[in-house]
């Protein structure tokens, strides 16, 4: 809504002419419809004021789903007012060594989907969920900004995630895990176990068993309580000694369903059937070799009766997948030992089981596996020797060095405790030979966050290996490298003219895009930078760029212009560079929040239409402080008086009969109502001088005149001397406009602005 002001009216002679004094100033600053021939305004209205809609709240109750779907997580939210799309931003987090998740900083998250029309989102996680999907180990985290971009209303900061009602944090529906199932231990049942859902609640499990080792045409043949982990699959005596494939899935109090765990297979003991293998051995196996595993057992351990035929088989399970993989089938009684280098990776724990065949007359007759896997007894626990897992680059105190970070390679821990000693390497092509290493057979002690740290040479690029007792050494870890340094000398314009905006356009708030600027750092060159803006100093920073910027002009400077959609007059931006390396990881950038010169601070040239708009406000503020001019009587309006500004200078009003004449004289000095973004820390948003003086005749014909000079946000001037006064009131002409940057430079000449700007 719009401002209004009573208007005064001074009988001027004997013949009742009434003409106008303040008002035909007000009239003109407000835009009343122009009619002579009418009353203009009701003398009896009162002032009044409504705060227009800038800017936008940010969600609440954001919701995203927990353990709901095997695929998906769902987000909703409140609906924000006046807002007409949401920009969804996610952080995905994987747990570390000991299964803890640390939340998110701000530049973990990366852009989602930037145009929401709804206040419900499905993120897509698995396109095709199964039952060993690394996503089901992660937590998803969410941000969400109210826009409206349509109405240039600012947009809102993004949801909190430190705070309960805007903490979205989801992960995915994990099918049942460590599916197991007894292997010839009864004749006439198949036990199956597994674990509890973890981040769920099942209502319950639904069994499936068939025959095929792929998983498929299998049926269902039980559903249990969902506080059951245990299945006995009563077993015919037709059914004795075959092979059965087994899964399961849980299902919530929602109806909806996990995906099928793994595949375990069973079998029950069938009359004839052998011992159970024992024996089996793989000592030498545990982190001697870089691809294969050796597995032995004893092979007098299973006795055919005569006239059968004995054959071994063997089966692995790992770490990664419980499911038992058939290695070795039809192996001649004589065998005792084979080697595996079927698809081994590094980093995982493999188990082994033997199976012993008879076969008499076409007919085959299997044993129990060996009792050799997790917690057993025989546990036939083998892996082969691994580079650690995770490494990481921090910074050093020692100048030109760093830290480089790892974590244990596997089997280094409980029981097996084998004292491995590592290499790191340096190379200066990311896809280097990494040949010559920093350091050899370096050693140290664990830290007591379970990494180990070396301080070395700082290099573009680093990997490690693992060496064993016996001189035989890993492959090498992934390439890692160095955070760059932050850049040097960030500063964003400031209501500043550059070269580019002569190819650019304003927003629909009619502001200007703003050039942010930065030199690489001193000691260090970056492969490239990404560009963050927040409306706060410390929170709520988005990424503006989507690929980095990596080119610099020909003297040294990179640029990045900030063409913000939603920027609003009187709102400060804040922007932070972050360098990156050449495998796109950075963290370090200026800090907006230390920044006491504001060089990082920024915001855009605005038109001149939308000058006089910011500039009026503290005009039609000010016009609310007189009393001489709001009083119902003609003659009353006539006389002087000051008002003060809310923050400095004052406004002299002095009406006045001069000969057949009226006029109206407003004097502005210093003259200052409102801080910027209502922060008195930030200064004045526009300081007034000069003079919006009104002038007319017997007939209310005249004009205004007089010039103002601001300073403050938007340094710039306004003259009068085109404004024309038709009938009491405004009806036509122009004012002239100039505007400045801060340093006084001249942005936009001046140039005539339209009297009804303003009245949209």
């Amino acid at each position: 809504m719009k401002l209004k002001t009573k208007i005064a009216a001074v009988i001027l002679n004997s013949a009742f002419l009434i003409l106008n004094l303040s008002s035909c100033y007000a009239w003109w600053e407000q835009k009343i419809p122009m009619d002579s021939d009418t009353p203009q305004v009701n003398l009896s209205d009162f002032l009044y004021e409504e705060k227009p809609i800038t800017s936008l709240e940010a969600p609440v109750q954001v919701i995203a789903s927990q353990g709901i779907y095997k695929d998906s997580i769902k987000l909703r939210w409140e609906e924000v007012s006046n807002a007409k799309s949401y920009r969804i931003e996610r952080a995905v987090k994987m747990p570390d060594s000991a299964g803890n998740y640390s939340d998110p900083e701000e530049g973990d998250f990366q852009l989602l989907e930037k145009y929401v029309y709804n206040t419900t989102y499905e993120d897509k996680i698995l396109s095709s969920a199964g039952d060993s999907n690394e996503e089901y180990n992660y937590k998803y985290y969410y941000r969400i900004c109210a826009e409206n971009i349509g109405k240039g209303y600012e947009s809102s900061p993004y949801t909190d995630i430190s705070n309960p009602d805007t903490a979205a944090k989801g992960w995915l529906l994990a099918p049942p895990k460590n599916l197991s199932a007894d292997k010839g231990k009864n004749d006439d049942s198949i036990e199956i176990r597994w674990d509890p859902l973890s981040g769920a609640t099942a209502k319950e499990y639904i069994i499936y068993r068939g025959q095929n080792p792929n998983g498929l045409s299998m049926e269902e043949i039980a559903t249990v309580r969902g506080n059951q982990t245990s299945f006995k699959n009563e077993i015919a005596e037709t059914e004795q000694g075959i092979e059965f494939y087994y899964k399961v899935c849980a299902k919530l109090n929602s109806g909806e369903t996990s995906a099928f765990s793994g595949l375990a297979l069973g079998y029950s003991l069938k009359y004839g059937s052998p011992s159970v293998p024992s024996g089996v051995l793989i000592s030498d196996s545990q982190g001697n070799s870089t691809s294969s595993i050796s597995v032995k057992w004893d092979n007098t351990s299973v006795t055919p009766n005569p006239g059968r035929t004995l054959t071994w088989s063997v089966y692995r399970t790992s770490s990664a997948d419980s499911s038992y993989t058939l290695i070795k089938t039809n192996l001649p009684a004589e065998t005792n030992s084979i080697v595996d280098s079927d698809a081994l990776k590094p980093g995982i724990f493999y188990n082994y089981y033997i199976q012993a065949v008879i076969e008499q007359d076409g007919e085959k007759i299997k044993s129990p596996f060996s009792q050799t896997g997790p917690g057993e007894d025989e546990n036939a626990v083998a892996f082969i020797l691994s580079c650690p897992s995770d490494v990481e680059i921090t910074d050093s105190s020692e100048a030109g060095m760093v830290n480089i970070r790892w974590t244990p390679a596997i089997g280094s821990e409980e029981p097996y405790n084998i004292p491995y000693t590592y290499n790191i390497y340096s190379d200066t092509d990311q896809n280097g030979t990494f040949a010559i290493p920093l350091e050899t057979n370096f050693t140290t002690d664990l830290g007591s966050d379970g990494w180990y740290q070396a301080t070395v040479k700082k290099q573009p690029f680093y990997k490690i290996s693992t060496v064993n007792a016996s001189a035989v050494e890993s492959d090498k870890s992934y390439t890692v490298a160095p955070v760059p340094e932050a850049p040097a000398s960030v500063e964003a314009t400031k209501t500043k003219w550059f070269d580019e905006l002569n190819n650019l356009n304003c927003n629909t708030n009619e502001v200007y895009p703003v050039k942010i600027t930065w030199k690489k750092p001193e000691t260090d060159n970056p492969y490239g930078y990404n560009i963050y803006r927040s409306t706060k100093t410390d929170s709520s920073f988005r990424k503006l760029n989507e690929q980095p910027v990596t080119a610099a002009d020909s003297n040294g400077n990179f640029v990045y212009i900030d063409e913000n959609e939603t920027a609003r007059a009187g709102t400060y931006y804040y922007y932070k560079v972050v360098s990156i390396n050449v495998l796109g990881q950075g963290k370090k950038s200026n800090n907006p929040a230390n920044d006491t010169a504001n060089k990082c601070r920024g915001y855009g040239a605005i038109t001149r239409e939308q000058w006089f708009r910011e500039y009026n406000k503290t005009i039609q503020h000010s016009q609310t402080k007189l009393t001489l001019m709001h009083k119902s009587g003609n003659t009353d309006k006539l006389g002087q008086e000051t008002v003060y500004g809310d923050i400095s200078g004052s406004l002299f009003y002095n009406a006045k009969i001069s000969g057949l004449s009226g006029d109206v004289q407003m004097t502005y000095k210093d003259y200052a109502d409102f801080s910027i973004a209502d922060n008195q820390e930030f200064g004045p948003y526009f300081v007034i001088n000069g003079n919006t003086n009104t002038k007319a005749g017997m007939d209310t014909n005249g004009n205004m005149y007089g010039t103002v000079s601001c300073t403050g946000m938007y340094p710039g001037g306004a003259d009068y001397s085109k404004l024309v006064i038709k009938g009491g009131a405004a009806g036509g002409g122009t004012y002239e406009v100039k505007t400045f940057d801060l340093d006084g430079n001249e942005i936009f000449k001046e140039a005539s602005i339209s009297w009804l700007v303003g009245e949209e």
